[in-house]
């Protein structure tokens, strides 16, 4: 089967659970055959083949135009909102032109397409090649932002009508997508996973990260995009409880987002800017260092359609405090769960897993064993599945 993948980022060019999801997901359908080319903008600097990512030896990485553009770290106001929107134009029209130029020499069995970034492409070469579309949905604009924006909006329902069959990270994803007009018979549910390896850290005896955690202050991170959907004003706030009961934590907040420079003045109004730390963008090695050297990750998020950083943690034996609108909470039992918005209730529980030892015992070993249970070869079986749908579906009707 030889499928054409678009998508906007794929590794070392990453701003969250896309890009990760993008190569896990195309080495896992690769080890079972699967020929990919995957198609995204060209980024300056850094050519195909020198990106420090190994391939397997039946996928492409195919760079179709120029942006270093990230859409989901950038704010999305005055000339960066045309600045984008013009961008996703291009890239779109770009993919149609070169993904019909492959097709014509060697021939797709179907398209498989990520978000809205590449969703009128999607359609359009669907329409041209008379090929099937899959589309995933990671997120929606309604998960992302509080103030929607129309353009990406409408986008997303174009490519819930067009597409053959529609891939939701969680059943919240799902029931979003119900809501947004899709219809229910084409969308099949595939939860994200982790490939766990990569985050078990271990000593010369064999036992768990948790185990040999530096003594002295207690390190709490919080690890995401800086933007109203991850949550990042809940856990200052909490923070805020944390540190009028407990004064050895300290607060790691990492990524990048146009929300930084509120959370900086934040930290100053509540006066804990002594305890908290900007970490801003961390390489893939840096975040496995920092998940081991935590003793708790929070992931407070108001709306999070999967969260793969949840299992990550939870694969590097760091208990894991996790929102109740979160996907992953639909696969994950020994995470504990809190409100976003209940500031107190994510205090309490912090000050719970950070004060009570064994608590600790408990769930890091547990949590590291339910991680293991949520693989990318799994994902990957069940990705193949709805590309047999399509299939299929083609051979009845001719």
């Amino acid at each position: 089967m030889r499928i054409a993948m678009l998508g906007w980022e794929f590794p070392p060019f990453v701003s969250g659970g896309l890009g990760t999801h993008c190569y896990e997901l195309t080495n896992a359908l690769a080890k079972k055959g699967i020929e990919i080319d995957f198609f995204m903008p060209l980024v300056l600097n850094r050519r195909n083949g020198k990106n420090g990512v190994k391939l397997p030896s039946n996928m492409r990485i195919i760079e179709v135009c120029e942006t270093t553009l990230m859409p989901y770290i950038s704010p999305r106001t005055g000339r960066l909102r045309m600045d984008l929107s013009q961008a996703v134009w291009l890239y779109n029209n770009e993919l149609v032109r070169v993904v019909e130029k492959l097709h014509a020499e060697r021939k797709y069995d179907l398209i498989h397409s990520h978000d809205w970034l590449t969703a009128r492409g999607a359609l359009t070469l669907r329409k041209k090649l008379g090929i099937p579309l899959a589309a995933t949905f990671h997120s929606t604009e309604y998960d992302r932002t509080s103030n929607p924006w129309d353009f990406i909006v409408n986008l997303e329902r174009e490519a819930l009508a067009g597409a053959d069959r529609i891939i939701a990270v969680s059943n919240r994803t799902k029931e979003q997508l119900v809501r947004m007009g899709a219809d229910i018979g084409k969308i099949r549910v595939i939860y994200n996973a982790v490939d766990y390896t990569k985050f078990e850290i271990r000593n010369g005896n064999g036992n768990g990260p948790y185990e040999h955690r530096k003594k002295g202050k207690k390190i709490v991170l919080f690890l995401g995009r800086l933007s109203e959907q991850k949550g990042p004003v809940q856990f200052l706030y909490a923070a805020k409880r944390v540190l009028e009961k407990q004064k050895n934590v300290v607060f790691l907040v990492a990524g990048t987002g146009d929300m930084l420079p509120l959370l900086i003045n934040l930290t100053i109004q509540l006066g804990i800017m002594d305890d908290v730390i900007f970490l801003g963008y961390i390489s893939d090695e840096d975040q496995r260092r920092i998940y081991a050297m935590s003793d708790l990750y929070v992931m407070p998020s108001t709306s999070e359609p999967f969260g793969i950083t949840a299992l990550e943690a939870m694969s590097a034996g760091v208990p894991v405090i996790i929102s109740k609108t979160s996907g992953v909470g639909e696969i994950v039992k020994s995470a504990l769960r809190v409100d976003f918005w209940d500031i107190n209730g994510m205090a309490q529980r912090m000050l719970a897993v950070l004060q009570f030892e064994p608590l600790t015992n408990v769930m890091a070993p547990m949590q590291m064993q339910e991680a293991r249970l949520h693989t990318w070869d799994k994902a990957g079986e069940q990705t193949i599945s709805v590309y047999n749908e399509l299939v299929s579906m083609v051979k009845a009707r001719q």
